[in-house]
């Protein structure tokens, strides 16, 4: 009976644990995503790791947020002055290619 209550009240604090490594897990995964797309979010990632901030409840939203301050905080480069559109594969097309006749149906 006693390894029963025993048992019950350590239930809840292993599924705290668990609960806690799948949002690290998460957080760990939306910034593998967001560097993947922008490469120079590595920095705001390795700042926020060296400083030591207690985990909150919204740290993936939060993180998020900051991501989202971070891009729109940093410049973009111009564009090359003599940027044009790309040519299609293949080379230049001349007008619509001819559909050959098809036999008819009689």
């Amino acid at each position: 009976m006693k390894l029963c209550a025993v048992v019950l009240m350590l239930a809840p604090l292993a599924a705290s644990a668990q609960q806690h490594e799948i949002q690290r897990m998460l957080i760990e995964r939306d910034r593998q995503s967001a560097e993947f797309s922008r490469p120079e979010l590595r920095d705001l990632h390795q700042r926020q790791d060296r400083s030591a901030v207690v985990p909150r409840l919204d740290q993936r939203g939060a993180q998020a947020r900051e991501r989202d301050a971070e891009l729109r905080s940093a410049p973009r480069p111009a564009p090359h002055p003599d940027a044009g559109p790309l040519p299609l594969p293949g080379g230049p097309q001349h007008g619509v290619d001819p559909i050959p006749v098809q036999g008819s149906g009689g």
